[in-house]
């Protein structure tokens, strides 16, 4: 893997795949099954709407990530997580994303509280609070039942997302937040939402 960390390290080996509001992702020449992904000092609000640069943002936010995957792995979870580049840098094995946001919440707080009135910030969900969002950026990324995923027969590497993949799902995604939550307060902080 070291090889592949050199190759992914010279930027006349990077070809430009996919940009997002916090990370841009690069094609490593001769590598199909792996990509770069570059964290960006970007710090954005309510879908991008609100937009700031902030000097040094991107090394902690990929020191985040990596340490985030490495104490997935490390707990037997499998992430798509190959090795850090640098300290804004890592390579990942080259996956297809499925357009639905998955997020959990453990505090009513933020975008949740505009959705649902009536609900009091700080309100602690004692089981998980999930939600899913359809990635379409043209359209604020809506909020999606299962019912909404599943009949919409999405297709994702020749895989349509039915009842079973969205039960793995949300499985997955209280799995996740369960090990990172007690992380957290491993350090007396509280993880109160996660993407």
């Amino acid at each position: 893997m070291s090889s592949l960390s050199e190759i992914a390290s010279k930027q006349e080996n990077l070809e430009l795949l996919a940009e997002g509001k916090t990370k841009r992702i690069f094609e490593i020449k001769g590598e199909k099954n792996y990509v770069l992904i570059r964290s960006k000092d970007s710090l954005t609000a309510f879908n991008a709407v609100r937009h700031n640069e902030l000097e040094g943002k991107s090394k902690i936010a990929s020191q985040t990530t990596v340490n985030v995957f490495e104490y997935l792995q490390l707990l037997g979870l499998p992430t798509h997580f190959e090795t850090a580049v640098s300290d804004t840098e890592f390579v990942a094995r080259k996956c297809t994303m499925i357009p639905i946001e998955w997020v959990a919440r453990r505090v009513a707080t933020g975008s949740f509280l505009k959705r649902n009135p009536g609900v009091k910030e700080g309100y602690r969900f004692n089981e998980l609070k999930l939600e899913t969002f359809f990635k379409d950026d043209a359209n604020d990324d809506p909020q999606w039942t299962d019912e909404q995923i599943v009949s919409n027969a999405l297709l994702v590497d020749h895989l349509r997302i039915g009842r079973e993949e969205v039960a793995l799902m949300k499985k997955m995604t209280k799995l996740v937040f369960r090990a990172l939550e007690k992380a957290w307060a491993l350090s007396n902080s509280a993880l109160i939402d996660m993407k």
